[in-house]
């Protein structure tokens, strides 16, 4: 089977719609099929992706999306008619760009995956229902990678759609984990993701650590990802935070297996999590925001505190990072969950729904009636 996946969001930038739609394709490639990743990108691409210019950012869900507002809808067209395809994958395809061309050019069996949550976003939900529902009947089936964004997709999309998880690498993260702090280390906690976002809550665990550290409880904060660095510098030294901007892959899963806890403080607008996936891979007990998308994520396998209290969060980071039992505990549980959803078990569930596609648009064949004898 050949297969063009197409994400609507800047290929030159880690996002976890890209990082998704990347890591299918190799899935697939690994079960025997043709895979395709093209999308908008403002510089250089990964490897085996097709780059498409055109990328504007644009504010939406509390953060900011580089999404390929003028990718060009021929150039788009082009490729997809002579790729040879036999499903196109388009990702989030409520997004301008080149998934919503897709949703007109494509002459071959649709998928769509829906990754959204944005349950706090009135004003955006009222743009959906006015302009993102166009195109969206010719959607053979739908997948959500979670209730959440399925409960979301609904605004639009009333079609089959299968929940299927997002995947993990196992090759790439799991690993011998870092067993806790010895008796007299700070506290290692693991951050991952844009900090400078407001709904991202790095803030409320800087207040977490400083709790702690007023009781006398030292601690280390190790932050990966883009953001306003120089927002913090006042706050780094004292508190012990080191930012070390994005990591690759390897690099990354070094930092989730080196921390003694991970945490997730987001505030919201979070349809499932990776990042605690790949904390649970990697051996690295998770502690996180109480939140729909967070919890069908961590199936049980981390500690849920309330979304923007400080307090609890502190109790909580100590608790699970000095505890060994509870450790130990969590670490067993994330590792059976992310063994679970690792990316080979999801891409044979997805390879189900391009089979369910393409069964039900193939033309019915009849067979010719016998002949009388």
């Amino acid at each position: 089977m050949r297969v063009c996946i197409v994400t609507p969001y800047d290929l030159s930038h880690e996002g976890g719609v890209n990082r998704h739609a990347r890591s299918l394709a190799r899935a697939l490639l690994d079960h025997g099929h043709a895979a395709q990743v093209i999308g908008p990108s403002s510089g250089s691409v990964p490897e085996g992706c097709l780059s498409l210019p055109g990328v504007i950012p644009v504010r939406a869900n509390g953060s900011v999306a580089r999404i390929g507002l003028l990718v060009s809808p021929r150039t788009t067209r082009q490729h997809l008619l002579s790729g040879g395809y036999d499903v196109v994958h388009v990702h989030e395809p409520i997004v301008p760009g080149p998934a919503r061309h897709a949703l007109r050019f494509a002459q071959v069996p649709l998928v769509a995956t829906f990754h959204a949550s944005a349950e706090r976003e009135v004003p955006l939900q009222r743009l959906l229902r006015r302009f993102a529902g166009a195109g969206l009947s010719r959607i053979a089936r739908g997948i959500a990678v979670s209730r959440e964004a399925k409960r979301f997709s609904r605004i639009v999309y009333r079609g089959r759609t299968a929940i299927i998880p997002n995947g993990v690498d196992l090759s790439r993260f799991a690993g011998p984990a870092s067993g806790g702090p010895r008796p007299g280390e700070p506290l290692e906690i693991l951050f991952v993701g844009r900090f400078g976002e407001r709904r991202k809550g790095f803030a409320h665990l800087l207040e977490a650590a400083a709790i702690l550290q007023a009781q006398g409880r030292a601690t280390r904060i190790c932050v990966v990802g883009d953001g306003p660095v120089d927002r913090f510098a006042a706050a780094a030294d004292r508190m012990r935070i080191r930012f070390l901007g994005r990591l690759p892959d390897r690099e990354l899963a070094e930092r989730y297996r080196e921390s003694h806890v991970f945490c997730a403080p987001s505030l919201g607008g979070e349809s499932f999590g990776m990042v605690l996936v790949e904390a649970m891979a990697a051996g690295c007990p998770v502690v996180a925001s109480d939140l729909p998308g967070y919890a069908e994520a961590a199936g049980g396998a981390a500690c849920l505190v309330r979304p923007a209290a400080p307090g609890d969060l502190a109790e909580a980071l100590w608790r699970v990072g000095r505890d060994a039992e509870v450790r130990e505990r969590l670490v067993g549980l994330g590792r059976s969950r992310a063994d679970a959803l690792c990316w080979s078990r999801i891409a044979l569930r997805v390879v189900h729904v391009y089979e369910a596609a393409l069964d039900e648009t193939r033309p019915l064949v009849l067979e010719p009636a016998p002949l009388p004898a």
